[in-house]
């Protein structure tokens, strides 16, 4: 019960930090958020199964992709230890001679100092969604707790995903230096993780990774599009075999800078626009863009730009 008191905590400092509580606003601790979905909570015991390699060990982070039991049918724990393998090595260089296992990983102690073991570390994972309800956000929160926590120091370190990357996504960064240090790490997929949507079948991926219906998943899916049955029906059968990820839709994703959330983005800082034209969500004013469009390399043939629409998508926006 303390421990999940802690998680509770956790993810609201998460939250809290994105700048989710106003200043004014006084701060309670240990009270369950109302975004909060429902906690999936699992120990493991460092063993057969651990937070930081997901029961593979260094060498089995070297190895080839673990395989699933019925790769139609993968389990969540193959899911998760699969995720874990191919984001670490996404993020470090796992090769022996730039270091892995002697000089840095998962054997590495917090003095920098290789070890015998494996580097399995085990403790408590807890995972939940925050949401204003409707299923359509569905920000994925993890807390790791491991079991060296020490609550007379207590340390929580922050690990938030890099680009589509799902929960997972800073294990082998943050996760890694964290629990090593005996502190609790704080991740988050930020809203735009792994959410991959079919068309032909109509699937989608729930909170543990398996697949499922768009319909039997309900608000338990990662990302669901915003789409008629008949436009899917229609889609799939002119274009067999496309899929949609959830940060290809960044309309669902919004950055909070104050009262304005007609906002325009820049390369060095994020301003609130004064233009009095209404965009969706992730897009800026032309009004604005217009004057930012980039102009023809000199080498390049000239050729005449369309106008911009009403309001252009974040893939469009110029940069300075």
């Amino acid at each position: 019960m303390h421990t999940k008191k802690i998680a509770l905590a956790l993810a609201g400092i998460t939250l809290t930090a994105c700048g989710h509580r106003h200043h004014d606003e006084p701060e309670i601790i240990n009270e369950r958020p109302s975004y909060l979905g429902t906690i999936s909570a699992k120990t493991y015991d460092g063993v057969s199964d651990d937070l930081l390699t997901g029961g593979l060990g260094v060498n089995g982070l070297m190895a080839a992709a673990p395989a699933y039991a019925d790769p139609l049918n993968p389990t969540p724990a193959e899911l998760r230890r699969n995720a874990i393998w191919a984001n670490y090595r996404a993020i470090q260089d796992i090769s022996p001679a730039a270091g892995f296992s002697r000089l840095y990983g998962p054997n590495v102690d917090a003095a920098g100092v290789p070890t015998t073991g494996d580097g399995k570390v085990a403790g408590s994972e807890f995972i939940a969604y925050t949401d204003d309800g409707s299923g359509n956000q569905n920000v994925t929160l993890m807390v790791q707790i491991p079991a060296s926590f020490d609550v007379n120091n207590p340390c929580i370190i922050t690990g938030t995903s890099s680009g589509s990357r799902g929960v997972y996504g800073a294990i082998g960064t943050s996760g890694e230096w964290g629990l090593k240090n005996k502190c609790a790490v704080a991740y988050s997929d930020k809203g735009s993780g792994t959410g991959l949507y079919t068309f032909d079948d109509d699937s989608v991926n729930l909170q543990n990774g398996v697949r499922a219906t768009r319909a039997a998943a309900g608000k338990n899916s990662n990302f669901t599009p915003t789409i008629s049955d008949a436009d899917r029906a229609a889609f799939a059968a002119s274009k067999p075999g496309r899929v949609a990820f959830k940060h290809a839709h960044r309309n669902r994703i919004r950055k909070r800078t104050g009262a304005s959330s007609r906002c325009r983005r820049s390369s060095s800082r994020s301003t609130c626009s004064t233009s009095s034209t209404r965009c969706t969500p992730g897009t800026i004013p032309t009004t604005w863009c217009a004057s930012r469009r980039p102009t023809p390399s000199r080498s390049a043939p000239a050729s005449p730009m369309a106008p911009p629409p009403p309001c252009w998508p974040p893939s469009r926006i110029p940069r300075a």
